[in-house]
C-alpha cells in the first residue's frame, strides 16, 4: 500500500555543523522521529537517500526513512523550514 501525501509534521532532528575542510556548503540533519496530525509519533531506525529537490530558488530536502515497519519519505523546506511526510508506503521486509 502507498500513499501519495503533503501532510505537515513536527521532527526531531539532529544539526551538526560541517567540517571547514568539506565541500559540503549546509549542515547535516539527521531525523530521528516525527509526529503525524493524529499524534502518532513514528520512531526512525534507518535512513536511506538523502537528496535535494529544486523548485526554482526553492530548495527541498528529501528523507527515505524507515521505523522497520513501513517506509517513509520526508521533506525539509529550506524557505520555510517546515517539515512534511511526502509518502507513506509498507516495507518490503
Amino acid at each position: 500500500m502507498e500513499n501519495n501525501l503533503h501532510e505537515p509534521i513536527t521532527v526531531t532532528a539532529d544539526f551538526f555543523p560541517i567540517p571547514k575542510k568539506t565541500k559540503q556548503k549546509s549542515p547535516r540533519c539527521i531525523p530521528k522521529s516525527f509526529k503525524l496530525s493524529n499524534g502518532r509519533e513514528v520512531f526512525i531506525t534507518e535512513i536511506g537517500l538523502i537528496h535535494p529537490r529544486f523548485d526554482g530558488l526553492k530548495t527541498h530536502f528529501l528523507f527515505d526513512v524507515t521505523d522497520d515497519v513501513n517506509d517513509y519519505r520526508i521533506s525539509f523546506d529550506t524557505e520555510t523550514l517546515e517539515w512534511f511526510l511526502e509518502w507513506e508506503g509498507d516495507s518490503d521486509v
